[in-house]
């Protein structure tokens, strides 16, 4: 009798939960305390205790030290970015858009508002003497300083958190932490069994499987290193066979990326005669592989409308209400698609904070 153990898909893991959260309060302390104008070396002391919160509840030692790293650039990043605008753009910015949209007794606010600020109105031309800006039109000199901020929030938006050991700069921190995560409970799941005196695995099979893992899937394994037919004439080999292959990276790294390799959600259980996986065709395979592709696709969507709408919030309303409306829209989408092709949806995985 052909006995199939269950397939589990998981949650985004808590270490990586814990890395997001501190990237998004580094993002927002960054946003606030610059423009409430709190000296550098404050800015700066709250978020190395942001950075070290996050490290000491990481259990990864490989992740502690990325972390330390990597949310050190990211955070020097955004306020190297912020400040390339005045700070007083950012504060005169929502009075000179509701000016140019505002006609009699309601231009009265704004303009209060702006000479707060140091900016004089008179009639549709601006002066603001500390920048050097005399007799320019309302109109154009709104539009110039929209175009500033936005580019610099445009900016921001695009910065992430990025694992430091990948020099072409494309995998996220995040990414990273996903991978550890899975790659260290392969190692820890191995020892175990190993410790059990399992002397034959049997590794999952997923639908969604990737190419690297395809070839190894669903077949049988040795702990022991040797090869041979199991007693229901079976043929298995060194699990190493299929783990130990390696791959260099481009600032020379080099990694186990095989099965049970970064990224990698297949497991190991016992092998007992009788046991199998569910097989199925390679069409059908590549077919869910695209279906979960999907799924990270909107996650990744939805993460990224957040991130805009906090970026966004206070300087460009109707941009923050395209981005909530939008992360909202995608949030639907992405539920409706995961119940339509029979899949798991994770909160986790939307979340930024």
């Amino acid at each position: 009798m052909t006995k199939s153990p269950k397939i589990v898909r998981r949650a985004l893991n808590l270490q990586a939960q814990t890395i997001t959260d501190a990237e998004t309060e580094i993002r927002l302390t960054v946003k606030n305390e610059y423009l409430r104008r709190t000296p550098k070396f404050l800015i700066d002391e709250k978020v190395k205790k942001i950075i070290a919160r996050a490290v000491k509840e990481l259990t990864s030692e490989t992740l502690k030290r990325n972390t330390a790293v990597s949310l050190v650039a990211f955070y020097n990043a955004q306020y190297n970015e912020i400040r390339r605008v005045p700070i007083v753009y950012y504060a005169i910015l929502p009075s000179l858009v509701e000016l140019l949209n505002a006609k009699g007794m309601r231009r009265k606010m704004p303009v209060q508002s702006l000479k707060r600020e140091g900016v004089t109105i008179s009639g549709e031309y601006v002066d603001m003497p500390h920048a050097n800006v005399y007799g320019v039109p309302l109109k154009e000199f709104t539009e110039d300083v929209r175009k500033r901020v936005q580019a610099t929030v445009d900016n921001l938006i695009k910065q992430t958190a990025k694992d430091p050991d990948d020099i072409t700069g494309r995998n996220s921190l995040r990414n990273k932490a996903e991978m550890q995560v899975r790659y260290e409970k392969h190692l820890t799941d191995i020892s175990g069994l190993k410790a059990s005196g399992v002397r034959l695995v049997i590794c999952s099979t997923h639908t969604d499987c990737s190419e690297r893992c395809r070839p190894w899937q669903g077949k049988v394994y040795s702990l022991d290193g040797t090869s041979g037919t199991t007693g229901d004439g079976r043929n298995y080999q060194p699990l190493e066979n299929a783990t130990d292959v390696y791959y260099t990276t481009k600032s020379g790294k080099t990694y186990k990326n095989g099965l049970l390799g970064f990224n990698c959600r297949h497991y190991l259980v016992e092998y007992e005669n009788g046991l199998r996986f569910g097989k199925q065709s390679e069409a059908e395979e590549r077919k869910e592989y695209a279906i979960t592709e999907r799924q990270r696709e909107y996650e990744r969507d939805i993460r990224r409308y957040k991130v805009e709408a906090i970026e966004k919030r206070g300087n460009d309303e109707q941009g923050y209400k395209r981005a909530v409306e939008s992360y909202k829209r995608l949030t639907n989408e992405y539920i409706e698609f995961s119940k339509a092709h029979g899949r798991a949806y994770y909160k986790s995985r939307m979340r930024i904070i």
